[in-house]
């Protein structure tokens, strides 16, 4: 016996008729506002996975970006305290040569007024050692919130000059700058101002203590030695060579940083377009399907209204 199609089942079903063209189109009209074919997994579900990896890795390289940024901060405050530095050194070259020129008996108070300025160079030295960028010590290494170098004692006439002691952190800071690369952004405080690389307390040979070197010049001022003032450009010519070294290593950290950079664009712009190709939707293909949906719903709607309403007059008569 022949199963029986009754006016529920035929309105029933165009309704679902007219259900289906309305959710077909309301996705296309999704795609065409969004411009995307692909705005949910169940769109395109290799698709939706493959764009998230590519997405994913177009913030990786965001975030690179901004990590040199930050690091391009830090090295650029780096090489102006250095700049600074070297302004102190030639200060005090220039002071030395004064110094070490003339007769003793001509050049005692000169020397002594001499003395002066190359303890306010020393202050200026300790400053530009304890720069700080953002609240953070940049030769302080990882103990960065402490200024680095700790002064004792004071220029007095015919007293010892101070010392200086390094109190912060000799590792420096380094941050990723690419996929497995890094890059130092920050310099060892103790190496570039008291000339001891490996941390064992002593001026490593063909280095010099900066400090130290000040309160030499200054001693040999204020006790009108015109020889050991002399003897002191020497060692102040060794300090700006140290000083040109350390800021050459920043120089070689900024150019890897750019060479960085341009790897990291490079890629965005091939992601992105691997991306585009992965989820934007075709405008002209779009819009030609939303004219096609919008007809077929309104043949559903037509078709269902032929169906309900001569059941709905039979039910009225």
């Amino acid at each position: 016996m022949g199963s029986r199609i009754t006016d529920g089942m035929v309105q029933r079903t165009a309704l679902a008729d007219v259900m289906r063209a309305r959710l077909r189109l309301a996705r296309v009209q999704e795609q065409a506002a969004s411009g995307l074919r692909i705005n949910r997994p169940s769109d395109d579900a290799v698709g939706y996975r493959m764009a998230g990896t590519v997405r994913s890795a177009l913030r990786g390289g965001e975030q690179l970006l901004r990590n040199h940024g930050r690091a391009e901060t830090r090295i650029a405050r780096a090489d102006a305290a250095l700049s600074e530095t070297l302004g102190v050194l030639q200060r005090a070259r220039e002071l030395a040569l004064q110094g070490a020129n003339g007769a003793p008996s001509q050049n005692a108070e000169t020397r002594r007024i001499l003395a002066e300025e190359v303890a306010g160079l020393h202050a200026d030295l300790l400053s530009q050692a304890n720069a700080s960028n953002a609240g953070e010590h940049v030769f302080a290494g990882h103990a960065n919130d402490v200024a680095p170098f700790v002064a004792s004692g004071g220029f007095a006439n015919g007293s010892p000059a101070p010392t200086v002691a390094f109190v912060g952190d000799s590792n420096e800071i380094e941050i990723e700058i690419d996929s497995g690369t890094r890059v130092a952004t920050s310099l060892d405080g103790r190496r570039v101002f008291q000339g001891d690389a490996n941390g064992d307390g002593l001026v490593d040979g063909g280095r010099v203590d900066l400090f130290d070197t000040l309160a030499g010049l200054w001693t040999a001022l204020d006790t009108n030695d015109g020889a050991a003032t002399a003897a002191e450009l020497d060692r102040i010519d060794t300090a700006m060579a140290q000083i040109h070294a350390e800021r050459t290593r920043l120089a070689g950290s900024s150019q890897r940083i750019e060479g960085a950079r341009d790897g990291v664009r490079d890629r965005a712009v091939a992601l992105q377009s691997q991306l585009s190709q992965l989820q934007d939707a075709d405008t002209v293909e779009v819009f030609s399907e939303l004219v096609s949906r919008e007809t077929a719903l309104q043949a559903s709607l037509q078709a269902a209204a032929r169906v309900i309403q001569p059941s709905l007059l039979d039910f009225l008569g």
